[in-house]
């Protein structure tokens, strides 16, 4: 059977503009381990297979005065302007229902060749004391309040990624985290270019 020229041209243009739509830059469901990402500044670190936000999660007890760090591998690291305008977001629980009385909790840092850029991401009392598990999310728009260098400069070259554990005032707290993204926001006209095409292509196939 002869190959539809038109359903050949529209397969290429499909193929070329998902190449080109922004992905998520990074996504660690933790299902399979630490997938690199460590604990710093008194944190210490375990994998857990199991009883995450789905799947697996990392369980961070408390162990010094230092507010503790999770750390971002390399892999998450370089190239971030395409996620301008997007969403970094991760999962937390209050594993030991401990008080959550240490306001940076959720103090995302984020380094690059132009800079730092600072900004808490989550509200006073958080995470609370339920047994459950929350989701915090922020906007990588200046319109967000990053403070510190040009947002825009330093996503276009990041060096470090460190999110802040440290809920409690004291040494007592355990803190679960999961599901860390950071995702971009698809351009509308490589949006809509994917979505006709693949309605012409359904079209096609229902002629054939």
């Amino acid at each position: 059977m002869a190959r539809c020229p038109l359903s050949a041209t529209l397969n290429a243009t499909l193929i070329a503009t998902l190449a080109a739509l922004p992905l998520a830059a990074s996504a660690a469901g933790f299902d399979a381990g630490d997938e690199g990402w460590t604990s710093s500044a008194g944190g210490t670190q375990t994998w857990v297979a199991s009883g995450g936000n789905g799947g697996g999660w990392l369980r961070v007890v408390d162990a010094t005065d230092a507010d503790f760090l999770l750390n971002a591998p390399s892999a998450w690291l370089g190239n971030w302007s395409g996620f301008a305008g997007g969403t970094l977001s991760f999962d937390a629980l209050n594993v030991n229902n401990e008080s959550p009385d240490w306001a940076p909790f959720g103090e995302v840092t984020i380094t690059g060749a132009a800079g730092t850029v600072m900004l808490d991401i989550v509200a006073a009392n958080n995470p609370p004391a339920d047994g459950q598990w929350h989701r915090y999310s922020v906007m990588l728009s200046p319109s967000a309040g990053w403070a510190g260098a040009p947002l825009s400069a330093v996503l276009a070259n990041v060096t470090s990624l460190t999110i802040k554990g440290e809920f409690h005032a004291g040494v007592t707290e355990v803190v679960g985290i999961d599901n860390i993204q950071v995702t971009a926001v698809p351009e509308p006209a490589s949006a809509a270019l994917l979505l006709g095409g693949l309605g012409l292509l359904a079209g096609l196939r229902r002629k054939r």
